[in-house]
């Protein structure tokens, strides 16, 4: 095992303020998954509880200027004639909401994402943690709602 430092050698710039972010204020709920790739991409994996359901969620940070904030909102819910169904749904969710989009994986997995923009100098750990809030405060909020419509399309 090599030393953190030969680890940020090949870690990118948004990573390691992100991995310093969590050490320095203590929260330890994530686990870091770290791909083998050209853009050097890392993956934040963790879950919260929403409405007595545990929603995994993921932040994907590369060495683009996109962080991606992923929930699993529902595993394979949306697949055929039922994706039909809710996708009118979504869209008009989609159109509601401007920090948060539903988008269904090929799985038919509903997954709710965030995108934020930062350039290296600019990216900020603490806005993504600020992010993370008010997700959690927008599905404790709309949670219910969204899975009785989800269920209730035959």
């Amino acid at each position: 095992m090599g030393s953190d430092q030969e680890k940020d050698e090949v870690m990118n710039a948004k990573t390691i303020k992100m991995r310093e972010f969590l050490a320095a204020n203590k929260i330890e709920c994530f686990a870091l998954q770290e791909m083998e790739n050209e853009e050097q991409t890392a993956i934040f994996r963790s879950h919260m509880q929403v409405k007595g359901q545990t929603l995994p969620f993921a932040i994907l940070i590369d060495t683009s200027v996109y962080t991606l904030l992923q929930v699993q909102i529902a595993t394979g819910v949306a697949q055929g004639e039922k994706f039909l169904k809710i996708a009118p749904f979504l869209n008009e969710i989609n159109n509601n909401y401007r920090l948060f989009k539903f988008v269904v994986s090929p799985d038919g997995d509903v997954l709710l994402n965030a995108c934020l923009t930062a350039k290296d100098d600019k990216f900020d750990p603490d806005l993504i943690n600020a992010i993370l809030g008010e997700t959690l405060k927008f599905l404790e909020s709309e949670y219910p709602k969204f899975m009785s419509r989800i269920w209730d399309e035959k």
